[in-house]
């Protein structure tokens, strides 16, 4: 083996191709998608609500195969058709299986008539074809958020109310949990705006949800947790747009300081709307009410967050009409003015999510949370793949105690912690993207984030070989890290009479976004018995726990 070849990156990559490496069939007009285990395989599968204000469409399934892939087509749809908006997955009954709320946007007239927001129960590993839950009251809704509103370790529904091209304002709602079902009439109530999304989120770091919205020809607004419950009026209003044509909102801690952060578009489709992505930053739990970050997009629609590039923080990820995807970096809290990567095809995104498809890179985790007097508690990573189990005060909880959101990464409690907080979970280290469009030219979008490792075999001599003959090939290892990877890395040739021979296995430490350039030679010995003559497969590949993760290889001949 010769002295490998470094090549140094002077800025690491996105670790997306800008070709999708999956799409949907392209009839529908989806807004509202996740990624969750429907089917409770372990592994992920794509939910969907198709309608918009465009057509009145189902909610779909598409399964995966346990490979990180889907088909074409959805493995399962609703019985009923409706204008759909976003949704929200959650296990609101407890019971183990993630269920589906569903905002309608707008009734079975179109405009002029009135919406409201659904619950699909999975029933032991499938949604129900049609829900069993809708709310007894009726509105415009686009969105809807599931999370802990009251304390009580179950997930309660909240509901961004409005429709502002014609609609009045109207009041956002929570749909209160009781014993495993919401009630069909709001518990809360807020003052009357044209609300657009919702979300829940720790915004004062005081350990509960508190719940904010993002308007369209209005501003920003948080509804802060008290002794009594959701404030009646809002605790924080954003002061930079006044007017804005907001679409999306969404928490995370974007610069690591452990408070929350809060993402939203400015959409300018609307008069008003400043066509911005922007970010509100937190500093000890104040949320600042002009944003510190923001970059123009026109009619930008999406925003989410995730660390690409795990170097602990996360990066921006957002979505345009008819613009497409684009991700921009975050170097340790400093977000670029332009993105670094932007989707090839030029889709009318609507929701962005994320999860690891093929279960390659997960890692389950036994942690203690630190304390905070509360009963939320946010994860030290973000989206998560599962919460298995939850331990306080050294007592395990039944699965009734707590919920949690695996999107988001907070747990909610029905008990407050006096002296400790165990936690076991699973995330992942290789997050794909999930895209939604409702351009009927083109369907529902999966990129598959590049391995932490990247590695590429290519035979540089002959393979075809005799006895004492050489086989030469490079291994090209690429980090696509912003951190140090120093993987377990196995050469091995199978052999034609059936085994393998391993011919080289060690580790190779690589830089954040190192390349490495790893020449390798071989001898065939002059002296083959029966069975060793005929064709080879060689395959190198990087092992984790004795499974190999990422791979490539070729064939060659000994004759």
């Amino acid at each position: 083996m010769l002295v490998p070849l470094l090549l140094l990156a002077a800025q690491g990559p996105v670790p997306y191709s800008t070709q999708a490496d999956w799409e949907s069939y392209k009839t529908g007009v989806t807004t509202g998608g996740a990624f969750a285990d429907i089917d409770g395989d372990g592994f992920h599968d794509l939910v969907v609500a198709n309608g918009n204000d465009i057509l009145r469409q189902r909610v779909e399934v598409f399964l995966n195969d346990g490979a990180g892939g889907f088909p074409n087509s959805p493995s399962w749809q609703s019985a009923d058709v409706d204008y759909h908006g976003h949704l929200s997955v959650g296990d609101v009954d407890q019971d183990g299986w993630p269920d589906v709320a569903v905002s309608v946007f707008l009734g079975a007239g179109g405009f002029g008539d009135l919406g409201k927001v659904k619950l699909y129960r999975n029933l032991g590993g499938a949604l129900e074809s049609a829900p069993s839950w809708q709310s007894a009251d009726r509105f415009y809704s686009f969105s809807c958020d599931l999370g802990d509103a009251d304390g009580d370790g179950d997930l309660d529904l909240a509901v961004a109310v409005g429709e502002a091209y014609y609609g009045a304002p109207a009041p956002n709602r929570v749909y209160y949990n009781v014993g495993g079902s919401l009630q069909t009439t709001p518990g809360w109530t807020s003052p009357s705006d044209h609300s657009m999304d919702v979300a829940w989120g720790d915004a004062d770091g005081d350990g509960d949800l508190d719940l904010a919205f993002c308007t369209a020809k209005g501003p920003n607004r948080i509804y802060f947790q008290g002794p009594g419950g959701l404030a009646a009026t809002a605790g924080w209003v954003s002061t930079d747009n006044s007017n804005q044509n907001g679409n999306t909102i969404a928490w995370r801690d974007i610069d690591g300081d452990g408070d929350q952060d809060l993402g939203v578009t400015d959409n300018d489709q609307l008069s008003g709307g400043l066509g911005r992505f922007k970010v509100y930053r937190s500093n000890a739990g104040s949320l600042a009410t002009t944003p510190y970050w923001y970059d123009s997009g026109g009619m930008v629609s999406a925003i989410a967050f995730a660390d690409l590039l795990l170097d602990g923080f996360h990066d921006v990820v957002g979505g345009i009409w008819w613009g497409g995807t684009r991700v921009y970096l975050n170097d340790a809290g400093s977000i670029p003015a332009n993105q670094n990567w932007t989707s090839a095809k030029a889709s009318v995104v609507e929701a962005l999510f994320f999860a690891d498809l093929d279960n390659k890179a997960q890692r389950t985790t036994d942690a203690s949370l630190p304390l905070n007097g509360g009963r939320v508690y946010s994860f030290p990573v973000a989206p998560l793949q599962t919460v298995q189990g939850v331990r306080v005060d050294g007592v395990i909880l039944p699965r009734s105690a707590w919920s949690a959101d695996l999107e988001d990464g907070w747990l909610a409690l029905d008990r407050t912690p006096a002296s400790s907080l165990q936690v076991r979970y699973t995330w992942s280290e290789e997050l794909d993207l999930g895209v939604t469009n409702w351009d009927q030219s083109i369907g529902n979008l999966v990129f598959h984030r590049r391995p932490r490792v990247d590695l590429t075999v290519t035979p540089t001599g002959p393979t075809t070989l005799s006895p004492g003959g050489t086989l030469t090939f490079d291994l090209a290892l690429e980090s696509t890290t912003n951190r140090s990877e120093n993987p377990v890395v196995a050469i091995v040739a199978f052999v034609p009479a059936g085994g393998y021979r391993v011919l080289h296995a060690g580790r190779q430490a690589l830089a954040p976004f190192q390349s490495r350039l790893v020449p390798y030679s071989f001898n065939v010995p002059g002296n083959l018995p029966p069975g060793y003559f005929g064709g080879y497969t060689l395959t190198a590949a990087v092992v984790e726990g004795g499974v190999a993760v990422e791979e490539d290889g070729f064939g060659f001949v000994i004759q």
